[in-house]
C-alpha cells in the first residue's frame, strides 16, 4: 500500500510539474533532452506546440513542487519556480527571468523569496530585484572565523528585505544606475537568553528590531546571455556602493561596498565543460550596521555561496570569498551533468577587523535538465567543510 500510494503521489507530482511547463516551437523539442520529456514520456502526454518561432520572445515556465533536505533548514516542503523570457527579439537581447521559492521547514520557518532580472528591449536597461519575507529561526556562533560550535544559540525573528535596482546600459555589456536597499528585522529575541548571558550578538548589538535603509550605487559589466547556464567567455562584474542613511528610517548612518566577480573558462578548450570562478566580497566602510546585516556566508542574493555551511555560520564587519567550480557533461543528450567546487571564505575579526582565518571547502553535484528551452538545471550538490561543517544543497538553476 505504501509503495501504491508513494507512485500516485510521483505521479501526480510529475503531471503538476508537466501541466506548468510551456512548451514552443519544434526546434526547441529537438534541442537535446530534460526531465520534462522524460516525464511526458513516463506518462505519455503528448507534446504541445506553436508555431511561432523562438525568436518572437518566448516564455519559458518551471514549476517544481518537492519535499527535500537542507543543511540550513532540515526537511521542507518547497514549491520553486521559475520564469524565464526575452522581452523583444531573442537575437538582441539577454534573457530575463523571476524566480520564486514557498518553503516551509520542519523547524516552523516560513521563507518565501523572489528574485527579479529583467532585461529591456536591445539591453539597454535592467531591473533587477531581490525581495524576501522571512519568518526565521537562525543559529548563531559569534562573530569572526573562530568560533566554535559549542557558542551555537538560536535566534529568531521576522526579517523583510526589499533591494530594486535600475541599470542603464552605457556602453556594451556595461552598465550604471541606482537602487533602494531595506533590510527590516524584527522581533529578535533568543530561544534561550540565559544560557550564554555574555555572548558576540549581546555585546555587539542586541535590540529586538533593526532597520537598514538606503540607496545604492552599482556598475555592472555582464557578457552573459543567459543567467541561468553562462556559458564560456563570458563574464560578470558588480560593484555596490551602498550608504544607509537615518533620514531613509536608518537606525544609523553607515557605508558598505560589494565587489562581485565572476568569469567563464572552456576547459578542454573546445569542449561544453567549464572552469567557473567567483569572488564575492563585501566591506563595511563606516558606521556600525545592525548585527544581522553584517556580511555573512550563504547571504547573497541566491543564498549561494558557501554552501557546505549554514547561512551565517560565519560573519564579520568584512567578508572575503572565493570559489571555483568545474562544471562537466555526463550524457550526450544535455539531460545529466557534474560538477565539483572547492571553496575558501574568510571573515574579519571583532573587533580588530583584521582578517585572521581561512576557512576551505570542497564538495560535488549532479546537475540535471529541468527545462531546455530556458537552459535551466536542476542541481543537488554536497559540501563538506574542513571544521566539520557538511550538507545537502538544492538550487534552481547553477551557484553562479
Amino acid at each position: 500500500m505504501i509503495l501504491c500510494s508513494s507512485a500516485r503521489s510521483i505521479k501526480a507530482l510529475l503531471s503538476l510539474v508537466l501541466l506548468t511547463q510551456t512548451a514552443f516551437s519544434q526546434d526547441s523539442l529537438n534541442a537535446g533532452l530534460d526531465l520534462i520529456d522524460i516525464a511526458r514520456k513516463a506518462l505519455k502526454v503528448k507534446k504541445v506546440v506553436r508555431n511561432d518561432s523562438v525568436k518572437s520572445s518566448p516564455i519559458f515556465v518551471s514549476v517544481l513542487p518537492t519535499i527535500g533536505y537542507s543543511i540550513q533548514n532540515g526537511f521542507t516542503a518547497v514549491v520553486i519556480s521559475n520564469t524565464s523570457f526575452y522581452v523583444g527579439k531573442k537575437k538582441n537581447n539577454n534573457i530575463s527571468s523571476i524566480s520564486a521559492i514557498a518553503e516551509y521547514t520542519q523547524f516552523n520557518q516560513l521563507l518565501l523569496p523572489i528574485n527579479l532580472n529583467i532585461w529591456s528591449t536591445g539591453n539597454k536597461w535592467n531591473f533587477s530585484g531581490d525581495w524576501r519575507y522571512y519568518n526565521y529561526s537562525a543559529i548563531n556562533y559569534g562573530l569572526g572565523g573562530r568560533t566554535p560550535k559549542e557558542n551555537a544559540m538560536i535566534v529568531y525573528y521576522d526579517y523583510i528585505r526589499v533591494y530594486q535596482l535600475a541599470l542603464r546600459k552605457i556602453a556594451k555589456n556595461f552598465m550604471a544606475g541606482i537602487g533602494y536597499n531595506l533590510d527590516y528585522h524584527w522581533g529578535i529575541r533568543e530561544r534561550f537568553p540565559d544560557q550564554q548571558p555574555n555572548n558576540d550578538f549581546k555585546n555587539y548589538d542586541s535590540r529586538g528590531q533593526s532597520v537598514s535603509s538606503g540607496i545604492s550605487f552599482n556598475v555592472l559589466f555582464d557578457s552573459r546571455a543567459n543567467s541561468n547556464t553562462p556559458k564560456a567567455k563570458e563574464h560578470y562584474a558588480n560593484v555596490v556602493y551602498r550608504p544607509n542613511f537615518t533620514f531613509l528610517g536608518s537606525d544609523q548612518n553607515w557605508q558598505s561596498i560589494l565587489l562581485d566577480f565572476r568569469t567563464y573558462i572552456a576547459f578542454p578548450k573546445k569542449s561544453k565543460n567549464i572552469i567557473a570562478l567567483w569572488n564575492y566580497n563585501i566591506f563595511t566602510l563606516s558606521g556600525n550596521p545592525p548585527y544581522f546585516d553584517l556580511p555573512a556566508v550563504g547571504w547573497d542574493t541566491y543564498t549561494n555561496a558557501a554552501r557546505q555551511f549554514r547561512q551565517g555560520r560565519y560573519i564579520g564587519n568584512n567578508l572575503l570569498y572565493f570559489e571555483a567550480e568545474y562544471r562537466f557533461e555526463i550524457s550526450k543528450n544535455g539531460l545529466f551533468n557534474g560538477a565539483v567546487f572547492a571553496n575558501a571564505q574568510s571573515v574579519s575579526e571583532w573587533p580588530s577587523n583584521r582578517f585572521k582565518y581561512i576557512i576551505p571547502g570542497i564538495g560535488a553535484g549532479l546537475r540535471t535538465k529541468l527545462n531546455k528551452r530556458s537552459n535551466l538545471n536542476l542541481l543537488l550538490s554536497y559540501g563538506i567543510a574542513l571544521d566539520g561543517s557538511q550538507g545537502f544543497f538544492f538550487n534552481l538553476g547553477e551557484v553562479f
